[in-house]
């Protein structure tokens, strides 16, 4: 149902065959609503590669998985689906570009009827040639490098975002990353505040680019349960974290589970006290420099998650409070972004909420609105339980 719309960041249609083929949660028929239905919280989508224990004798390449592979022979099937994502995201355009699509049924990939997708591999045999002559096969040059999201290269100077980039003042001292975690901390309501809250119910609404919000539930519950609901005109899309346990049930009663890696992000996005966990979550957090953003100034801290994302935080200089995540996840051709921005901060039982949250992908922009957040509400546990379905 997205084929043919225009990407909202690049004015170019939102890639969504491979991301929604692949995804454990959903199928390309399903709208991009329910694929960002965690938006900000949980992510189904680009999941970093080689975070699930695998025994190497067994994996398989991308070649033995799938028909008709010429380029991209060596690489394991498991990252070949974040490469294709690296690849339209790069180019701003959807799978349909290089992949013969159809309506129903599985497309077939392995057809080379379409020219773009012969021109892919060229191109992909040309920047690989020049990352092993030039740059010791690191991927210094990547599909981005030139197109930055649109099909044509461009050759033209771009000139500066009035944004600007991490920059560190000569003159001007920058606090320590755990000097701004504590003003996070204090900015949010303090850390006895925030332990008095041991559920948080959300209700508002989640909308993607030129589509109709519609209504969206989220509970969260100390120490490491959520549950998000989406109603949809086809019935209801819901997400559960349980401890260690993690599901998706699509509007036609499927039962979806996530993979390793899926599991491994999805059980530290429910940790509960995420906010007052910042520092421990990631203690390679460091302050890197301050950049401008909506205005204001920024002091931007760098870290990792895992052993192979890295996360960026942005806090507000003058209120304390964290304005945007950027998470880039690494693929066997470049890093794929994911972010996260924070808007609206309201009080609500002395602590304090976002109530926009606005998630940003090389598939578009979908965002959160919050009419409402309850806290510490009674809470029947046997919502976060696996459900029965097929």
């Amino acid at each position: 149902p997205t084929l043919g719309r225009q990407h909202p960041v690049v004015g170019r249609r939102p890639p969504t065959g491979w991301s929604a083929r692949f995804s454990l949660a959903i199928s390309v028929m399903q709208p991009r609503t329910l694929r960002h239905l965690l938006v900000g919280v949980v992510t189904l989508t680009q999941v970093p590669r080689a975070l699930a224990a695998q025994d190497p004798a067994h994996v398989k390449t991308a070649a033995e998985a799938n028909k008709n592979i010429q380029v991209l022979k060596a690489l394991s099937a498991a990252d070949l689906v974040p490469a294709m994502q690296f690849i339209a995201g790069s180019l701003g355009v959807d799978c349909s570009h290089c992949h013969v699509a159809t309506k129903t049924g599985a497309w077939p990939m392995e057809s080379d009827d379409k020219p773009p997708k012969r021109v892919a591999r060229q191109m992909l045999t040309m920047v690989e040639q020049i990352n092993a002559t030039q740059f010791g096969g690191r991927n210094v040059v990547t599909c981005a490098t030139c197109h930055h999201g649109s099909i044509r290269p461009s050759t033209e100077i771009p000139l500066f975002e009035t944004a600007g980039a991490v920059t560190t003042p000569g003159n001007e001292a920058l606090p320590t990353a755990t000097q701004v975690l504590d003003r996070f901390l204090q900015a949010i309501g303090g850390r006895e505040a925030n332990a008095r809250i041991t559920s948080r119910a959300y209700r508002g609404t989640i909308s993607a680019a030129r589509e109709q919000p519609l209504p969206l539930e989220i509970l969260e519950v100390a120490p490491d349960k959520l549950r998000a609901t989406i109603t949809r005109a086809d019935g209801v899309a819901v997400q559960g974290v349980d401890g260690d346990s993690a599901w998706t049930l699509t509007p036609r009663g499927a039962v979806v589970e996530p993979n390793a890696a899926e599991m491994v992000r999805m059980r530290r996005l429910a940790a509960f006290h995420k906010n007052e966990m910042l520092g421990s979550l990631d203690p390679a957090l460091a302050v890197i420099g301050a950049q401008p953003l909506h205005g204001q100034n920024a002091i931007v801290l760098e870290g990792r998650l895992g052993p192979l994302q890295t996360e960026r935080l942005f806090f507000d200089a003058q209120t304390g409070l964290l304005v945007r995540r950027l998470v880039l996840s690494p693929t066997a051709l470049g890093p794929l972004p994911e972010q996260t921005d924070y808007e609206d901060y309201r009080s609500v039982d002395g602590v304090k909420v976002a109530f926009v949250v606005r998630r940003t992908t090389t598939d578009g922009v979908t965002t959160q609105r919050y009419e409402s957040v309850t806290m510490n509400a009674p809470v029947d546990p046997v919502q976060f339980q696996r459900p029965s379905g097929k």
